[in-house]
C-alpha cells in the first residue's frame, strides 16, 4: 500500500472516533437542551430516506455506481434519468422527525440577547506530511493544493477544514439556511469537512465547465447515482439522521472525498484557509465550544461565557507527526 494510501486510511479510521469521542462526549447532546434522538457520531444512518436527485441523475440501481456511464454525461441525459429514478420524500427542517429530535419539548425559538463568537484556529509543530496520492494533470488543478497533504494550512498557521461548534447554552436556536452548500472545482471539493444542522438539505454543485463529477453521500441511501453536470444545477441529499458520512465522488477520483458531519445543533462553523470562523445567534451566558480537526483526530475544548454583541476566542493545534503515526486508530463498529 502506498504512504499517501495509508495516510488515508489511518486518518480515515481514526475520524469516526474522533466525530464519537471529541464531538459527541460533550457536543453532540444539545439537541435543544433534551434528550433523544440519534447523536451525531453515529456512522449508521437509518434507511427510511434517500437523497433526491433535485440537480441531475443518472440510472442506477440503489447501492451502485457505474463511472463509466457518467463520462458523456449532459444535461438532458440527466433530465431523463432523473425522472425514472424515484423520487423520495425530502427531509427539511420542519419535517415531524427532524423537530423530534431538534426540539422534542416544542421550545419557541430563543429570542433573547445574543452574541457572535469569532476567531482562529490555528496550528503548530510539525508541518502536515504529503500523502503521496496522485492527481490528474491538467483538468485537476485543485486537487493537489486541497488533498495533497494531511491537512491543509494557509497563512500564518491558519487551519482549514476545522469543525467549532458551541453548545450547553440556554433555549432552542433554531437553523435558518435550508441548505448548505458545497462546491466542486478542479477536481476538489470546496472543504474537506462539512457541518450540517438536522433537517438541512446538503447541495452539491458543479463549476467546472467540462467535467462531471459523480457526488455520494456514503452512510446514506440512495435510489440513483446521482451526477453533477458543468455549470447545472446542484445535485441534493438528504441526510436520514444525525451521523457522520462521507462526500464522494463515484468517478474514478479516489482522493475526492469530505467528511460530513450532521449534528443535533444550528451552532457551528468550518474554518477556510485562513483559519477563520463565525458563529452568530449564541444565547448569552457560560458555554462549551471546541474545535475539532478530524485528519488528525485532534480537538480542543474550552468553556467561555457568551456576552451580548461580540466575542472572540481563538484555538491552537499541536501536530506531532511521530505521535500521530503511533497514535492507535481503531474504527468502531457501525
Amino acid at each position: 500500500m502506498r504512504t499517501g494510501e495509508k495516510l488515508q486510511r489511518r486518518a480515515g479510521d481514526g475520524r469516526m472516533r474522533a466525530a464519537c469521542v471529541a464531538l459527541l462526549g460533550a457536543l453532540g447532546c444539545q439537541g435543544g437542551n433534551a434528550s433523544g434522538g440519534a447523536t451525531a457520531g453515529s456512522a449508521t444512518p437509518a434507511g427510511s430516506a434517500a437523497p433526491v436527485a433535485a440537480g441531475s441523475a443518472a440510472t442506477g440501481a440503489a447501492g451502485s455506481a457505474a463511472p463509466a456511464a457518467a463520462g458523456s454525461a449532459s444535461a438532458g441525459a440527466a433530465a431523463s434519468a432523473q425522472a425514472g429514478a424515484g423520487q423520495v420524500d425530502a427531509i427539511s427542517l420542519t419535517s415531524e422527525d427532524v423537530v423530534k429530535v431538534m426540539n422534542p419539548k416544542r421550545r419557541a425559538p430563543y429570542s433573547g440577547p445574543t452574541g457572535t463568537l469569532r476567531g482562529r484556529v490555528t496550528i503548530k509543530g510539525d508541518p502536515p506530511p504529503d500523502t503521496g496520492l496522485s492527481f490528474p494533470i491538467g483538468k485537476c488543478g485543485e486537487a493537489a493544493a486541497t488533498y495533497g497533504r494531511l491537512f491543509r494550512v494557509g497563512q500564518q498557521n491558519g487551519v482549514a477544514d476545522a469543525l467549532v461548534t458551541v453548545v450547553n447554552y440556554s433555549g432552542y436556536v433554531p437553523e435558518r439556511e435550508e441548505a448548505e452548500k458545497v462546491t466542486i472545482h478542479g477536481c476538489a471539493f470546496s472543504k474537506r469537512t462539512v457541518v450540517m444542522t438536522y433537517g438541512q438539505r446538503l447541495e452539491v454543485a458543479n463549476l467546472d465547465p467540462l467535467e462531471p463529477y459523480m457526488p455520494n453521500l456514503e452512510g446514506a441511501p440512495f435510489m440513483a447515482v446521482l451526477v453533477a453536470v458543468p455549470q447545472g444545477d446542484p445535485v441534493k441529499f438528504y441526510p436520514p439522521q444525525p451521523g457522520y458520512y462521507h462526500l464522494v465522488d463515484k468517478l474514478p477520483k479516489p482522493f475526492l472525498k469530505a467528511e460530513v458531519f450532521v449534528l443535533k445543533f444550528a451552532t457551528h462553523d468550518v474554518t477556510g484557509l485562513d483559519g477563520k470562523y463565525e458563529i452568530k445567534g449564541i444565547p448569552v451566558g457560560k458555554v462549551l465550544t471546541a474545535a475539532l480537526l478530524p485528519a488528525i483526530d485532534q480537538d480542543v475544548k474550552r468553556e467561555i461565557e457568551i456576552k451580548e454583541g461580540e466575542n472572540t476566542l481563538d484555538f491552537e493545534l499541536n501536530f506531532d507527526l511521530k505521535k500521530h503515526k503511533e497514535k492507535p486508530h481503531t474504527k468502531p463498529s457501525p
